[in-house]
C-alpha cells in the first residue's frame, strides 16, 4: 500500500474507540485498506490483533472460515483441534477470555447469498456472546453484518462519507506527491471524484509524471479500470448506462439499465458511495460525481457506442413522455433520431429560441453538416443563435416564458405553403415573434433582420421581405424607439407588396395599422385616436390581441374622457385572464390597468390593482408612477433607480422612470437632482421619439424644470397644455414652494403615521424636532391637524391638466 495517504483523523478517532463490531465500508479506492494501516500503526488496541485479508476464494463458506480458522491458529488462538473449520473459528472466538481484535479486510468476499448471510449472523452471534471480542471488517458492500447486527450489538461505521478526501486534503496530498495544485484546484478534484481516494491519488501520481501539473483526463484511465474489474456484468452495464443522464430515479435506472437486478444494484451502487443521493419533492434522485460521470460516459461512447444510441433513444422517449423538449431534443440528436429532432424543434420552437438558445445551439453543433444542410430549423439553430446570443447576453435572466404562437404559425403556414416562403426564413420570423413576446428585444430585431437580408439575398421574396420588416417594425415600437419603428414602416418593401398572396397582405395590413396606432400614442400625435380607430379587430384572443386590448386602454387614458378611461380600465382587467399567466403580455395588461387609473384620476382604486402587481422588469416604472402619485416621494425615486437597472427596460418606460425621478426630487425641493433627471428624459425623448410619458409630470412642474428653453418646451403637445382659465385655476405656492425640504419629508411621513414619535422613529430625529416640524407646516397649509393637513395637501398635488393626476 503506498504511504503518501492522508487519513482523517476522526475516523482513525472511530476505530480507536473500538464498537463491539465496527464496519469500513467503501467501493474499490476509498482507503479502506490504508484507513486499517494507519489506524493499527498509529494507534494499534492495547491487547492482541488478529489481521486477516480475504481473497476471491472465499465466496465459498468453506473457504472464508478455513482462511479465518487458519489465521486464528496461526495466532494461538484456536481451541481445539476437532469439529470442521466454522466450528474451530467459531468456538475459539465465543471462549475467547482474554481481549481480542479481529480484523478482516475485504470482507466483500465473504460468501455468496444465503452463505454471506450465515457468515454475517455467526460472526454477529460470536461478538454478542462474547464481551471480549472486537470485530472490525472492511468491505465494499452493505451486508447483514452492518445492517441486522445493529439490532443485537453495538456498530460504528465508517461510511464512504467519512472516508472521502476534501479540498484540504487533496492539497495536502498533492504536496507529498510533488504535484502543483492551487486550492481551486484541490477543491475540483475533490467534488469531481467526489473525494473518491484512490482516483484522485491515481490522478496526482499521474500528473506528477507529466511535469507536476494536474491533468484531470488521468481520471478516466482509473475509472475505465475499475470498470473492467467489475465481476459482474450486470454491474458494469448499469454503471455505463445510468451515468448517460445528467441524474435518474429508480424508474429511470429501470428504464436505461432493464434488468431484473437492476434495484438491487442501485441499492448497492449508492451504499458503496458511487452515488449521490438528494431528494427532489417525493423522488430520490441519484447522480454521480462529475469526473466520474465523463469518464463512464466517453469509456461507454468508446467501447458500446450502439448501447449509447439505444440510452439516448430511451431517454429520448421519457422526456417526450415528461414533455421535457429540451432534453427530448438533446437526446434525439445523440442518438441519431433526426426525424424527431426535427418534429420538437417544429413543435417547441419559440420555446427553444427563446428560454433554451445555448442548449440549442450546443445541440445543433452536434449533428452532422450532411444532416443539417436538410434541415433549416437545424442551420438557424447552428449558424444564427450565436450572433442572437452575443446580442442579448446581459438580459437572460429577465426572458420571459412565451406564449403558444401555434396560432401565428397556422396563419402564415399555408401562405407559407402557397408562396413558396423560404423554410429558413419562417424560422427566423418566427424566432423573431417568439423573442418578442418573451421580452428579448435584441434577438427579435436580430432574427427579423437575418429573414429580411437572406429573404432579399434569396431571389427578393416579397412577401418574406415584407413579414421581416414588419418585424423590425413592430419590434421597435412595442420596444418604445419610435423614430426608428416609424422608419420602417415607410419601407418600401411594405408599398410593393403586389406580389403578396391575398391572406398575407390581410396580415401585413392588419401589423401596419396596429403599429401606427402605438407610434402615434407614443408620439401623442393629433390623429392618434384615428389611428386607433382604424386598427382591425384580431379574432383570436391571443397575446397579439392583448397588444390591440393595450393600445386602446392607452388612447382612452391620453383622452381624458372619464366615461372611456372607466370602460377601458375594466376592458383591460377583462382582457388579461384571456390570456397564459405569468407571461409578459398579460403582465403588461396588469400595469396598464394600473396606469389608466392614474391617468383618470382614480387613486384609490388604481393602489388596490396595484396591490396584486408584482415588482417585475415590466411592472417597475408603473409602481414607481403610482408612488409618485401616492405622494411618497422617497419610494418613488427609490423604484424609478431600480427599474433603470433593468436592461430589458424599454424606452417607454426608461423615459417614465426619468421623469418620476424628476418629479420626485422636485417635490421635495431637490432641484439639481430634478434637473438631471429631466435632461436624460428629454435626451430620451429626443433619440426615441417619445412624448406619451411626459404626462407624468403636470404642465407647471414640466414647464419649470425646462427652465424657459423653447425647444424644450415644444416637446409637450399643443393638445394637451392647460387653458388660460385653468393655468389660472391652478393653486400658486405648491407643496414645494411652500415647504422646506426637511418639512415635505415630514408630510410624507405623515401619510403613513399619526403622531410625532412614530415619524421621529422613521426620520432619525428627536420628537420635539418633528413637533416643531409638523407645527410650521400646519401654518403654512392653513390646517390645524393631521387630516386636514392631507387634505391640503392633496389638493395642491392633484391640480393639473383635465384627465391627468398631478404628481409633484
Amino acid at each position: 500500500m503506498p504511504r503518501d495517504l492522508v487519513v482523517d483523523d476522526a475516523v482513525l478517532e472511530i476505530l480507536a474507540e473500538q464498537a463491539p463490531l465496527t464496519v469500513v465500508r467503501g467501493p474499490r479506492g476509498y482507503g479502506k485498506t490504508a484507513t486499517l494501516n494507519a489506524w493499527l500503526a498509529s494507534a494499534p488496541p492495547p491487547h492482541q490483533v488478529v489481521r486477516l485479508t480475504l481473497a476471491r476464494e472465499a465466496n465459498e463458506a468453506e473457504e472464508f472460515w478455513l482462511a479465518l480458522c487458519t489465521a486464528l491458529s496461526e495466532a494461538g488462538v484456536v481451541d481445539g483441534e476437532d469439529g470442521d473449520h466454522r466450528a474451530r473459528a467459531v468456538r475459539s472466538l465465543v471462549r475467547r477470555a482474554a481481549p481480542l481484535t479481529v480484523v478482516i479486510d475485504d470482507y466483500h468476499h465473504a460468501g455468496r447469498l444465503e452463505a454471506a448471510a450465515d457468515i454475517d449472523d455467526e460472526l454477529v452471534e460470536a461478538v454478542r456472546q462474547n464481551d471480549q471480542l472486537y470485530l472490525v471488517v472492511a468491505s465494499r458492500t452493505t451486508r447483514a453484518i452492518e445492517t441486522t447486527g445493529s439490532l443485537s450489538i453495538d456498530v460504528a461505521v465508517v461510511s464512504p462519507r467519512e472516508l472521502r478526501l476534501r479540498g484540504s486534503q487533496v492539497a495536502a496530498l498533492a504536496t507529498r506527491l510533488g504535484v502543483q495544485l492551487n486550492d481551486r484546484e484541490a477543491d475540483q478534484l475533490a467534488t469531481g471524484f467526489a473525494g473518491w481516494p484512490a482516483a484522485i491519488r491515481d490522478v496526482l501520481v499521474r500528473s506528477r509524471g507529466e511535469g507536476g501539473r494536474i491533468n484531470l483526463a488521468l481520471a478516466d484511465d482509473y475509472i475505465a479500470s475499475m470498470v473492467r474489474d467489475l465481476r459482474h456484468e450486470q454491474v458494469r452495464a448499469f454503471l455505463l448506462r445510468t451515468a448517460v443522464p445528467e441524474s435518474f430515479d429508480a424508474e429511470l435506472a429501470d428504464l436505461v439499465a432493464p434488468g431484473d437486478s437492476t434495484l438491487t444494484i442501485l441499492r448497492n451502487v449508492r451504499s458503496a458511495g458511487l452515488l449521490r443521493e438528494e431528494i427532489e419533492g417525493e423522488r430520490r434522485v441519484y447522480s454521480y460525481a462529475p469526473i466520474v460521470r465523463q469518464a463512464l460516459v466517453r469509456m461507454l461512447a468508446e467501447s458500446r457506442p450502439d448501447e449509447l444510441r439505444e440510452v439516448h433513444r430511451a431517454l429520448m422517449s421519457h422526456s417526450l413522455h415528461e414533455r421535457d423538449h429540451v432534453h427530448a431534443l438533446v437526446h434525439a440528436i445523440h442518438a441519431g433520431a433526426w426525424s424527431t429532432a426535427e418534429q420538437v424543434m417544429e413543435e417547441e420552437w419559440h420555446h427553444l429560441v427563446t428560454q433554451e438558445p445555448a442548449v440549442l445551439m450546443a445541440a445543433a453543433q452536434l449533428i452532422p453538416p450532411d444532416v443539417v444542410a436538410e434541415h433549416p430549423r437545424f442551420q438557424v439553430a447552428r449558424d444564427e443563435m450565436d450572433g442572437a446570443l452575443k446580442s442579448s447576453r446581459q438580459g437572460r435572466d429577465l426572458i420571459w416564458p412565451t406564449g403558444d404562437i401555434r396560432g401565428l404559425t397556422a396563419e402564415l403556414g399555408p401562405t407559407r405553403l402557397r408562396g413558396g416562403m423560404d423554410t429558413t426564413v419562417f424560422a427566423l420570423v418566427q424566432w423573431g415573434v417568439a423573442a418578442v413576446l418573451a421580452g428579448d428585444e435584441p434577438s427579435a430585431l436580430y432574427a427579423f433582420g437575418r429573414a429580411r437580408t437572406l429573404s432579399q439575398e434569396r431571389d427578393g421574396e416579397s412577401a418574406a421581405v415584407a413579414l421581416a420588416t414588419l418585424g423590425l417594425a413592430g419590434t421597435h415600437a412595442i420596444y418604445g424607439e419610435v423614430d426608428i419603428a416609424a422608419s420602417w414602416l415607410e419601407d418600401e418593401s411594405l408599398r410593393r407588396t403586389g406580389d403578396v398572396p391575398p391572406e398575407l397582405a390581410e396580415y401585413v395590413d392588419y401589423w401596419q395599422r396596429l403599429i401606427r396606432a402605438l407610434i402615434a400614442l407614443d408620439r401623442l400625435d393629433p390623429g392618434a385616436a384615428a389611428a386607433v380607430a382604424a386598427m382591425r379587430e384580431r379574432p383570436r384572443r391571443d397575446e397579439i390581441w392583448g397588444l390591440e386590448v393595450f393600445v386602446a386602454a392607452v388612447n382612452a387614458s391620453t383622452s381624458g374622457d372619464a366615461g372611456d378611461i372607466a370602460r377601458w380600465a375594466a376592458n383591460v382587467r377583462a382582457a388579461r385572464h384571456y390570456l397564459p399567466q405569468g407571461r409578459m403580455a398579460e403582465m403588461v395588461l396588469r400595469a396598464t390597468e394600473v396606469e389608466v387609473l392614474l391617468s383618470g384620476g382614480l387613486l384609490d382604486d388604481a393602489r388596490h390593482v396595484a396591490r396584486n402587481l408584482p415588482v417585475n422588469a415590466v411592472s417597475l416604472s408603473t409602481h414607481a408612477h403610482l408612488a409618485l402619485a401616492n405622494g411618497e416621494y422617497r419610494q418613488a425615486a427609490s423604484r424609478a433607480r431600480e427599474a433603470l437597472e433593468v436592461v430589458t427596460l424599454s424606452q417607454r418606460s426608461v423615459m417614465e422612470c426619468q421623469l418620476v425621478l424628476a418629479g420626485a426630487h422636485h417635490a421635495l425641493g431637490e432641484r439639481a437632482a430634478a434637473r438631471a433627471a429631466f435632461a436624460e428624459a428629454i435626451r430620451t425623448a429626443y433619440a426615441s421619439g417619445q412624448r406619451r410619458p411626459l404626462l407624468v409630470l403636470r404642465h407647471s412642474v414640466f414647464t419649470a424644470l425646462a427652465a424657459g428653453d423653447a425647444r424644450v418646451l415644444d416637446l409637450w403637445p399643443e393638445a394637451y397644455r392647460p387653458t388660460e382659465r385653468e393655468t389660472a385655476e391652478e393653486p400658486r405656492g405648491g407643496l414645494t414652494e411652500l415647504l422646506t425640504p426637511r418639512e415635505l419629508e415630514v408630510l410624507q411621513a405623515l401619510h403613513q403615521h399619526t403622531g410625532a414619535v412614530p415619524i421621529a422613529e422613521v426620520l432619525g430625529l428627536s420628537v420635539n424636532t418633528v413637533k416643531s416640524h409638523l407645527r410650521s407646516v400646519y401654518h403654512k397649509l392653513g390646517v390645524t391637524n393631521r387630516s386636514g393637513a392631507l387634505r391640503r395637501a392633496d389638493e395642491l398635488d392633484r391640480a393639473g391638466p383635465p384627465g391627468h393626476v398631478g404628481m409633484g
